[in-house]
């Protein structure tokens, strides 16, 4: 719908501009002065020339006017145009209710040329026609007062602590992230409520073109079937083990835009970016985040990493579900994953204990704090966690210790299990021990019940559920003979 081509020239101009005007566009005492309009979302009406005379757009045409540039919403009469062209620059449409509609570039009171590429015939056909949008008809068009559609419902949240969503009548949605912000998600086709409080966010549906550098969020899109929403990625192929998300990558559908501390700037405004969403790693850089903002990208940073409970992290489809338009879908989704879960035999216990770990290239420890999610985890899975009562004090969900504290604490664990998301998977005994010669007194390498976890873990939050599972399956023998599961596999003995 957006059109994709635009000579760089004219972006970093147009980048310079926003940015020492602040993003604030013009503003003038009468919002509907034809001649320069403020900010804001118009209509007028609009005449198609040329062609056969059977084609025609709807009339009136919605006007979005920001920062002196004004953007016309042009539906076609049918679902049979595939392209437009518009001053040399090609524009993709998207297909709704059996039309073609594109957004492209108008200034009122003047003929413009374009060019409709029609597949209505036997083979398509570029066809020239004139569009002209008439100033006198120019009208301001406003959404609903704020206040008349308060007090909204809460949506029910099972697990999750860092978000809120309240549902309002005719469809808005406002998410409340804990230190990050509150965003109303304004459906297709309406206009932003007035009135509203100034730290909130508009985000208007739909938003399909945006900049992902949260790494684990990538899940909750596939999940939803949502991929093809996300146009940039701060990770490059090389670094998503999301099969989906690579192959996007790999054939142009998503495309490298740098990673959160060093953004491409101008392909993210050539791409018309309409939401960025970013870790809390964010807020180490917060100058981007503030220069995005500028450039006209919300920024909403996720905070799913910031759950206790797994089950808390995996409830954030429910975000996801409200900025792409599949609330019902990721309700359904989550209720299915949770009941998996709650329904594990493992509630009662097992009576194992188990270590989960990592040896950094110091020789030091890191283990998981006592209240994180992953000793959570384990609890599901019908384990106790060696270090029931471990807290740094920190903000840090980790902590790290000595070997030889870490051999007091786990060397009688019933079950080890290695996180490989830092320093890459083992695959056999042979190399732990590599990494510290106690660790061949621990009990569970003794007895072989040492395990690893794939680098796919943690950018699979939806995964959390079976990875529960498979935690109640060590705990309780139920594995394959070669000891491998979804998101574990047992370390072999030998080279």
């Amino acid at each position: 719908m957006k059109h994709l081509v635009r000579p760089a020239a004219a972006i970093l101009m147009i980048l310079l501009l926003i940015t020492a005007a602040g993003c604030g566009g013009r503003k003038n005492d009468s919002p509907t002065d034809p001649a320069s309009p403020a900010d804001g979302v118009y209509q007028a009406a609009v005449t198609l020339t040329g062609g056969t005379g059977r084609a025609s757009v709807e009339s009136p045409a919605q006007i979005m006017v920001s920062g002196g540039n004004m953007t016309a919403r042009i539906v076609w009469s049918s679902a049979n145009y595939d392209y437009m062209i518009v001053d040399g620059v090609r524009y993709e449409p998207e297909i709704l209710d059996g039309h073609s509609v594109f957004e492209i570039p108008v200034e009122l009171d003047k003929d413009l040329p374009v060019i409709g590429d029609t597949t209505a015939m036997s083979t398509p056909h570029e066809i020239e026609y004139v569009l002209h949008f008439d100033s006198a008809t120019l009208t301001e068009v406003t959404g609903p007062d704020w206040s008349s559609l308060a007090p909204g419902t809460e949506v029910p949240v099972s697990y999750a602590t860092q978000f809120r969503i309240t549902k309002y009548a005719d469809g808005y949605r406002l998410i409340d992230i804990d230190a990050s912000g509150r965003f109303l998600v304004v459906p297709q086709g309406k206009i932003a409520p007035k009135g509203l409080p100034e730290d909130v966010t508009v985000l208007s549906q739909p938003l399909d073109r945006i900049y992902l550098t949260a790494t684990s969020s990538m899940d909750f899109f596939r999940a939803l079937d949502g991929i093809s929403a996300i146009r940039l990625s701060g990770t490059n192929a090389s670094g998503w083990y999301i099969p989906e998300a690579k192959a996007a990558m790999e054939d142009g559908r998503i495309l490298f835009a740098g990673k959160y501390s060093a953004p491409d700037f101008e392909l993210i405004f050539s791409e018309h970016c309409d939401l960025a969403v970013e870790s809390t790693m964010i807020y180490h850089s917060p100058e981007i985040k503030e220069q995005l903002e500028k450039i006209g990208v919300p920024v909403l940073v996720e905070r799913s990493s910031y759950e206790e409970h797994p089950l808390g992290r995996m409830e954030w489809i429910k975000v996801y579900g409200i900025l792409l338009g599949k609330e019902e879908e990721a309700a359904r989704i989550f209720d299915q994953e949770a009941a998996a879960v709650e329904e594990l035999p493992a509630q009662s216990g097992s009576g194992k204990t188990v270590a989960f770990f990592y040896i950094n290239s110091s020789g030091t420890v890191n283990v998981r704090k006592s209240e994180d999610y992953v000793p959570r985890m384990i609890e599901m899975g019908g384990g106790q966690y060696v270090f029931s009562d471990l807290d740094s004090g920190s903000a840090l969900s980790t902590v790290n210790m000595t070997m030889e504290a870490f051999y007091t604490g786990a060397k009688n664990a019933d079950v080890l299990i290695y996180n490989s998301t830092i320093d890459g998977e083992l695959k056999t005994v042979d190399e732990l021990l590599a990494k510290s010669k106690l660790l061949a007194d621990f009990k569970a390498v003794q007895s072989g019940d040492v395990w690893c976890t794939g680098k796919n873990l943690f950018q699979e939050p939806m995964g959390l559920g079976q990875l529960i599972g498979e935690i109640y399956r060590v705990l309780s023998g139920d594995v394959p003979a070669d000891g491998q599961l979804t998101y574990l596999h047992r370390l072999q003995n030998g080279n």
